[in-house]
């Protein structure tokens, strides 16, 4: 496990800083074989004890699937602001989805509490979805449209992540 870390790490360190090299990252959006297919779907446990299809959940609505994991500096940064602006974003139609990768409930309860986060998140304890939705790193904020197709991904929330439910 610690080497499955330590190597998702290093590509995604790798990834961003030569992206921050380049300019703004938040209006850099990662290639993905995914973009314009349907986003796969699987029931995961979430913290709450219950289970759920994580695509399913999206209610027909837009959704910004989020890949995180406790240990990513860049996730605090990118759930602070999703916890802070999730009421708005729900209001414009827009659902929140976020799948924890690789650690347990009692992990990702914790880190909420202690940072008094009022978010509900999916648990991907054994890492299964970082190849089926071909994870380079986290954060991954993957946008996908109200027929379920993925339009884009990038590895932060843009401020104008409405315009990434195109695939343009």
């Amino acid at each position: 496990m610690f080497y499955c870390r330590l190597i998702f790490l290093v590509l995604f360190i790798s990834c961003a800083s030569s992206a921050w090299t380049m300019g703004d990252l938040s209006s850099l959006r990662v290639q993905s074989p995914l973009i314009g297919m349907e986003a796969p779907d699987v029931v995961l446990s979430k913290m709450d004890g219950t289970s759920a299809s994580i695509i399913g959940s999206r209610e027909g609505q837009k959704a910004i699937l989020v890949f995180w994991a406790t240990w990513c500096p860049h996730c605090y940064e990118e759930l602070g602001f999703i916890n802070a602006h999730l009421a708005s974003i729900e209001q414009k139609g827009v659902k929140i989805i976020l799948v924890d990768i690789g650690e347990s409930k009692e992990d990702v309860s914790n880190y909420f509490k202690e940072r008094q986060m009022k978010l509900m998140s999916f648990l991907d304890e054994n890492g299964y979805l970082q190849e089926t939705y071909h994870l380079i790193g986290v954060p991954t904020i993957m946008f996908i449209d109200e027929k379920g197709i993925v339009q884009s991904s990038t590895h932060q929330f843009p401020s104008d992540y409405e315009n990434y439910f195109s695939s343009k």
